[in-house]
């Protein structure tokens, strides 16, 4: 065997790279990850993730821990709601979790390349053959022996050398504030002002004194002058911003593909593994990773694998839907339904695990069925921007 041969190569060191390539390790898979970037620095970002990163991710995860937040509030300009969640959401720093994971691979065999620049796939005879790029140095090609490995983020170069669709994508930006004079830093707080963004905004405190002010909008929408008045609005300065393009999922998405002798899959926001609500990937990626790891370490088609988290991305882009064009009337409707029953449920039940019971909720809350003008008109609005952006 050389050293261009690996069972598993996966593009990519993204979170959910990591992942994969730390549980196929210990596996006893050859794993190699081949990432673009000549030196490791992923950028300072602020996450918010639901206790059910303890079911994905099987490491010590607490050195990325910035704070924990109990409570939720939801607000419009006239109402709020506030959940007391049973377990905390944590506060992670996301440059730390990727650090540890590449560590955590590492440990466990995973070879790791920097400065490699994937460049497309090749077929040799029954094989498949992975080029990447070097800087100042000559092309390689790596042969795949069991699967490839998409982990290379919204800008897929894997999906589309494989002809799998993108996933489409919208923008976010983060500000890093100091927190409100008397604000607990026990309370993530959302509003919804459907004038401004489609999504919304928040503030997710990192501790005491200090957090980040955030909000998401429609692809080709430009996020700085919203977030320019909710700044102002709230009388905040910020000290630096945080930027990315986040993934979303669509039922059209495919996640994996047979390329001959080898399997190939997409994980994390490669394969648009998202949450649409909230556009929070971090739990839902890693369960994408975990998909994978099953389906090679087991020999049970990925789709069996996936079904679960299939089952709660769904939902979560059918709630989207129906949200998507709710005007400020919708939102306060949505506030005055969450009765003691439906703050219980949302209490008990993390954003990452309401399939299927969220449906059993809404047939059996009546108070929820006042939303359904509000839904209506929200569908048959269109979805604004392509669908899968190139």
């Amino acid at each position: 065997m050389t050293d261009n041969r690996r069972d598993v190569v996966i593009v990519g060191a993204s979170g959910a790279g990591l992942l994969t390539g730390y549980l196929l390790a210990r596996q006893g898979y050859r794993v190699g990850v081949y990432e673009q970037q000549r030196r490791y620095r992923p950028p300072r970002r602020t996450l918010i993730v639901t206790s059910s990163l303890r079911r994905v991710l099987p490491v010590d995860f607490s050195p990325a821990v910035l704070h924990a937040t109990p409570w939720m509030t939801v607000a419009t300009r006239r109402r709020e709601v506030t959940i007391e969640l049973q377990e905390p959401d944590w506060i992670l720093e996301r440059s730390r979790l990727l650090h540890l994971l590449l560590e955590k691979a590492q440990e466990a065999g995973c070879r790791v390349y920097f400065g490699h620049r994937f460049l497309g796939l090749e077929r040799d005879r029954q094989r498949i053959l992975a080029r990447f790029q070097r800087p100042r140095r000559s092309d390689i090609t790596v042969e795949v022996g069991r699967a490839l490995v998409g982990a290379d983020g919204v800008f897929s170069q894997v999906a589309a050398a494989a002809g799998l669709p993108r996933a489409p994508h919208i923008p976010i930006i983060q500000a890093e504030v100091s927190l409100p004079p008397g604000w607990d830093p026990r309370r993530t707080q959302v509003w919804f002002f459907p004038q401004d963004t489609r999504y919304f905004f928040w503030l997710i405190p990192e501790g005491e004194g200090r957090g980040v002010l955030g909000l998401m909008t429609d692809h080709g929408v430009h996020p700085h002058p919203p977030m320019k008045r909710f700044l102002e609005r709230l009388s905040l300065k910020p000290h630096r911003f945080q930027g990315a393009r986040v993934a979303l999922y669509h039922p059209r998405l495919r996640a994996w593909k047979r390329l001959g002798p080898v399997d190939l899959f997409l994980v994390g926001d490669a394969a648009g593994q998202v949450k649409n609500t909230t556009v929070g990937g971090t739990v839902t990626g890693f369960w994408g990773a975990q998909a994978v790891a099953q389906a090679l370490a087991q020999g049970v088609p990925f789709a069996k694998a996936a079904r679960g988290l299939h089952r709660e991305l769904l939902l979560h882009w059918w709630v989207r839907k129906a949200l998507h064009g709710f005007s400020e009337a919708g939102y306060d409707a949505l506030l005055r339904s969450l009765t003691p029953a439906v703050r219980q449920f949302l209490e008990r039940r993390t954003r990452d695990e309401m399939a299927p019971a969220l449906w059993k909720l809404v047939a059996t809350t009546p108070a929820l069925w006042a939303l359904a003008p509000h839904v209506l008109r929200s569908l048959v609005q269109p979805t604004p921007g392509p669908i899968f952006p190139s």
